[in-house]
């Protein structure tokens, strides 16, 4: 924040202000100091027109923050009393100062007479005319930065307006952070796009609102048509399966909207979620329910399509709703999803991939089920009425074996039927059409919308799978087909100039491509010209019919492993789909680095220097392919850095941590803590990689995949402590070598983290349970309980500072906001705590994977919500 005063006055200025301005300034004893003939002397560090020695911060130009400099100022301190001269009118500020008194000129209407340190400032960016380059722009180098608070004015590399501390182009004077610390407010960041959000609903109540869910990133919203999207899930921090949501349909009961979800894990693990105040919160409405976000198992294809569909969930009046389970069928609520009961309707299998309400009789509710298989009883579309009563199932005949999606326009319904195509069919007399025309069946109709028309001017449009992912539009219910993806798809998010890196990577990932999957595709009830569609790595807009496409910007649903700050604010993070990403500026812009493929950034560290980032590669399902390690140097432009693979003959498997230390030679050494391989070194002497040694294999035995990372810690020498998840933390002191296990605790997913403070030789280990310290770590085992206020801590993390961050998750549905835990002197006080989690963290609630800390940062990765990142503020003084 820039105060408002002449705080960037030129020191060789003020010093020629004749002494009688000083003498003016009468002082208490509160700010009493050196006779006035040295105070013209005395530096002025924060050229605010009041001598350092007087000034209650020299360092601040407005140290009561009331926007009128000290030297102006008859009250500097704040403290109510005037100690700087008098003010008869009552103003703030001082009579010699205050062009009131003093009948002067005030050309900038500050109050403060020009001729009085105050010389005109026309553009108003707080810094003098004959010291601004462009006295008629008040930010002459169009930096953000007004030049008043600018250190580098005129953009010529060069600080030529005060310094500036922290190195953020504002000048100490103007910068609050350079004293007091940036203020911990977190942002979403990242790389947008990956995984693959499964399902998008429209609000039908509020204009341009949309919600979403996705296989691993839960639930998120936009409010402008799906142009930008943030993550939202406050109320369901305390488990995991809110992050599959398969089922997601805003529906409009009685004037009010109602978001219910469904969520699970190949038909497991599931619950009925819904919110009724647009996503702020959501609630657990009942779990004795199941459905699927992710891959299938047989008879069901293992790949895509997916059994998600927003209609998956329905409304049929009252207290009643009907949902579709991934392969138990269909049930019933009559108490508003409190309870679910099972329609006993069916005779053998079923799996449901949409529904629809009956557009005759509102108690009669349509099925469409998969039974692309010879082993499935149960297929294509079936009517189950009397909802109301006792339900009966009938099939309707004529229909193919797959059903994939339904949407129902006036009396009409539309089907998509996977490799089978498209088909229109009216209930009231069994009329069928199929209308697949163009489109084909060498692709899959995986989705279907539509705008209700007449009978021959229906809009529809289906998004297609398995095949090339385009968008097709009807204009005349279904007899002639435009491919509205066959041209203007961008693959740089609307806002922006940069395209997404995940299209970048793999382009044919991006809408219309070969690998382009379409999950579903849902058109605005308010604008039929506005269309959101889930696909492979993106969520997709368009608000021309189609004419033009570009993915959401802010859907953030990459899975993180690891991340790391180095010594000059480069932050790294890998992830598992789509390389090692670096960012130079706090998390704005990302470039990717990789070995070809998909790097999956297990277990990452900086040299100790800084300029160099050693990865691990591996693949992210299983642990059969023989693992990578890379080197990446000069990571401060990651738009270009050098990038070695290092010579692995040995081939071991997943690297999941690495720590980069100095021998006492000037060897360097990389080490490895790998997937079911122990702990293995390799050297570089003279600017050459050696080849891999084993080092013990008494630990690092198979890790449990799920968000497989693990904590390595050094000193940057001899001492090193690993946390093996499966056995607990372990010990070296001769630079990797030889091993002893200090602490047998194993630990889980997103458990068993380390932070060491190598100057005080001081381990901190979050276990399952209790954070603990270990003071003397390189010679003692004994710790100490730090008393955390959470049964379940995860990832750790100290700062520049010594103070020690912890990540905790909501342990129950009574606790359900999440918690980032920070203690400022863990050293000493053992239960001295505060939640420095702002309104983003509890609103994303992500399972974060890792954190780290820097004078300027704090990074949390997550599994599935990107990054969260805070400048990190400093200790009060």
């Amino acid at each position: 924040m820039t105060p408002h005063s002449t705080s960037l006055k030129s020191t060789f200025l003020i010093l020629f202000i004749s002494t009688a301005i000083f003498s003016a300034c009468k002082k208490d004893v509160d700010l009493e100091s050196a006779a006035y003939v040295n105070e013209t002397t005395t530096v002025l560090q924060d050229n605010d027109g009041l001598a350092d020695d007087l000034d209650p911060n020299p360092f601040n130009s407005d140290s009561d923050g009331d926007g009128i400099p000290d030297g102006m100022d008859v009250d500097p301190d704040g403290d109510g009393t005037n100690d700087n001269g008098t003010d008869s009118d009552g103003d703030g500020i001082n009579d010699v100062s205050d062009v009131d008194e003093t009948g002067g000129t005030d050309s900038d209407a500050d109050g403060i007479d020009d001729n009085v340190l105050d010389p005109t400032d026309n553009d108003d960016d707080e810094l003098e005319d004959n010291l601004d380059p462009d006295p008629n722009d008040p930010d002459t180098d169009d930096d953000g930065i007004a030049d008043g608070s600018d250190v580098d004015v005129d953009g010529d590399g060069v600080d030529d307006n005060g310094t500036d501390s922290d190195n953020d182009g504002i000048n100490d004077n103007a910068d609050d952070d350079t004293n007091l610390g940036g203020i911990i407010s977190f942002r979403q960041a990242g790389p947008v796009g990956g995984g693959y959000p499964n399902v998008v609903t429209w609000d039908p109540n509020v204009q341009g609102k949309l919600y979403y869910g996705s296989d691993i990133g839960g639930t998120g919203r936009s409010t402008n048509y799906g142009k930008d999207f943030e993550s939202v899930g406050r109320g369901l921090g305390y488990e995991e399966s809110h992050q599959k949501i398969a089922a997601l349909n805003a529906v409009n009961v009685n004037g009010s909207t109602v978001i219910v979800g469904g969520t699970g894990f190949k038909g497991t693990g599931g619950e009925v979620i819904s919110s009724t105040n647009g996503g702020d919160t959501w609630h657990h409405d009942s779990s004795n329910i199941s459905f699927s976000a992710q891959n299938s198992n047989a008879p069901l294809p293992t790949g895509r399509p997916r059994s998600t569909d927003p209609s998956l969930i329905q409304w049929v009046s009252g207290s009643t709703w009907v949902a579709g389970t991934y392969k138990d069928g269909v049930w019933i609520s009559t108490n508003n999803r409190t309870s679910w009961s099972k329609l006993d309707v069916f005779n053998g299998n079923v799996f449901v991939r949409a529904m629809a309400m009956s557009p005759e009789d509102p108690n009669t509710v349509y099925v469409g089920l998969w039974g692309d298989d010879s082993s499935i009883e149960n297929k294509g579309l079936w009517q189950i009425n009397n909802l109301d009563g006792n339900p009966s199932a009938s099939k309707v005949s004529g229909i193919p074996d797959v059903v994939e999606s339904i949407v129902v326009l006036g009396n009409r319904m539309y089907l998509a039927c996977g490799a089978f195509g498209l088909r229109r069919f009216v209930p009231s007399n069994n009329n069928l059409s199929d209308i697949t025309g163009p489109i084909g069946t060498s692709v899959m109709s995986t989705a279907v919308h539509g705008v209700e028309g007449t009978w021959d001017t229906d809009r529809i449009v289906v998004g297609t799978a398995e095949g090339d992912g385009d968008i097709w539009m009807s204009e005349d219910s279904g007899s002639t087909w435009t491919n509205t993806t066959s041209s203007g798809v961008a693959i740089n998010p609307w806002g922006s100039n940069n395209n997404l890196i995940v299209f970048e990577t793999h382009g044919s990932w991006a809408l219309g491509g070969s690998n382009c999957d379409i999950a579903t595709i849902q058109i605005s009830p308010h604008d039929p010209d506005a269309w959101v569609v889930c696909a492979t790595s993106a969520i997709w807009t368009t608000v021309d019919a189609g004419a033009t496409w570009r993915p959401a910007n802010g859907f953030q649903i990459l899975t993180f492993r690891d991340v790391e700050i180095n010594s000059t604010g480069v932050i790294a993070a890998g992830n598992v789909d789509h390389d090692v990403v670096l960012s130079i500026d706090g998390g704005s812009e990302w470039k990717a680095v990789g070995l070809g493929n998909v790097t999956v950034g297990h277990g990452l560290t900086f040299s100790p220097d800084g300029s160099e980032l050693a990865f691990g590669d591996g693949e992210r399902d299983n642990n059969t392919d023989g693992g990578k390690l890379a080197v990446a140097s000069s990571p401060e432009t990651p738009s270009s850095p050098e990038l070695i693979e290092v010579n692995n003959p040995a081939a071991p498997k997943r690297i999941v941590g690495v720590e980069w230390i100095n021998l006492i030679d000037g060897t360097e050494r990389l080490v490895a803590a790998i997937d079911n391989g122990g702990i293995r070194t390799v050297d570089r002497t003279n600017g050459s990689w050696s080849n891999w040694n084993t080092r013990t294999t008494a630990f690092m035995g198979a890790q449990d995949n799920g968000r497989l990372r693990c904590s390595v810690v050094s000193n940057g020498g001899s001492t090193i402590f690993v946390y093996d998840r499966k056995t607990g933390v372990w010990k070296s002191t001769d630079y990797g070598e030889n091993w002893i296990q200090i602490l047998a605790t194993p630990a889980g997913e997103d458990q068993g983290y380390l932070a060491f403070d190598k100057a005080n030789d001081r381990l901190y280990i979050a276990t399952p349970l209790v954070v603990l310290r270990m003071d003397d770590a390189s010679t003692s085992n004994a710790t100490t309980n730090l008393s955390v206020p959470t049964d379940n801590p995860g990832a750790i993390a100290l700062d520049p500072y010594g103070r020690l961050l912890v990540f905790a998750e909501p342990e129950n549905v009574n606790k359900e906001d999440t918690a980032l835990y920070r203690n400022e002197k863990p050293e000493t006080n053992d239960n001295d705590w505060i939640d420095i989690a702002d309104n983003t963290i509890k609103r994303v609630v992500p399972p974060v994977t890792d954190i780290d800390v820097s004078a300027e940062y704090i990074v949390l990765v997550t599994a599935g919500k990107g990054m969260l990142v805070s400048e990190n503020d400093a200790p009060n003084p």
